[in-house]
């Protein structure tokens, strides 16, 4: 049976798979990131977590921060990692701009604790229009993180390398899937990622922002299981 190690995002948790767990005839591993400092040492927490189970090869399904993992595990273990699942996520660095933004995301988040983190990154994690108990959902998965994941992750993030001369390398199936409406990672983004990688599938998945696995999971579970068979 494959194994999906699912590898969540920030400023979230594993929860954010839960209606993954739908998704029959694979096992699923889905760890809690805790607080490292780059982008390698998650990659070798997420082989720790295939070693402690026993599992030699998985699937790597990382969403956003979870698919920058995903490219360094591909780079240091190879051998381990069966094929790609990247989920409304990009292979660039950070801008400029961007590693700003995030050491003030860290300032904001010394200061005040994951309050104010939570409520800026939410509208642009799902569309406007979706039910109040999801946003609640979502909301409270994030106000879930500790002070020092948030930190740690703003700061691995800040510091990732550019993995763009490594996709046309990408030996393993790939699946590509984004939010149509994601105003994080914008579809151009997939777009460009898929077609840089070698036989990448990509998927748009309607009404839709950043969290396309937690907004529209039928769809979503639909693509993951397709590209399993």
């Amino acid at each position: 049976m494959n194994t999906i190690l699912w590898l969540h995002g920030f400023p979230l948790t594993n929860a954010i798979f839960a209606k993954q767990l739908a998704i029959t005839g694979v096992e699923h591993v889905m760890p809690e990131l805790p607080p490292l400092e780059s982008m390698d040492d998650y990659a070798r927490f997420a082989i720790g977590q295939l070693d402690l189970r026993g599992i030699e090869k998985a699937t790597f399904a990382g969403l956003s921060m979870g698919g920058y993992i995903c490219f360094a595990a591909l780079r240091l273990f190879p051998e381990r990692v069966s094929g790609l699942i990247l989920i409304d996520t990009r292979e660039t660095a950070d801008t400029d701009e961007g590693r700003k933004g995030r050491q003030e995301m860290i300032d904001k988040a010394e200061q005040e604790g994951v309050a104010p983190i939570a409520e800026a990154m939410l509208p642009k994690m799902l569309t406007p229009t979706v039910p109040p108990e999801l946003k609640q959902f979502v909301r409270d998965v994030m106000m879930s993180c500790s002070r020092e994941f948030v930190i740690a992750a703003l700061r691995a993030m800040a510091a990732r390398p550019d993995s763009s001369a490594m996709l046309p390398s990408v030996a393993v199936p790939t699946l590509v899937v984004v939010g149509e409406e994601d105003p994080i990672t914008p579809t151009k983004d997939s777009e460009r990622m898929a077609s840089a990688i070698p036989n990448a599938k990509l998927v748009k998945i309607a009404r839709a922002a950043h969290l396309s696995n937690v907004e529209r999971p039928a769809e979503f579970n639909e693509a993951v299981t397709q590209f399993q068979t």
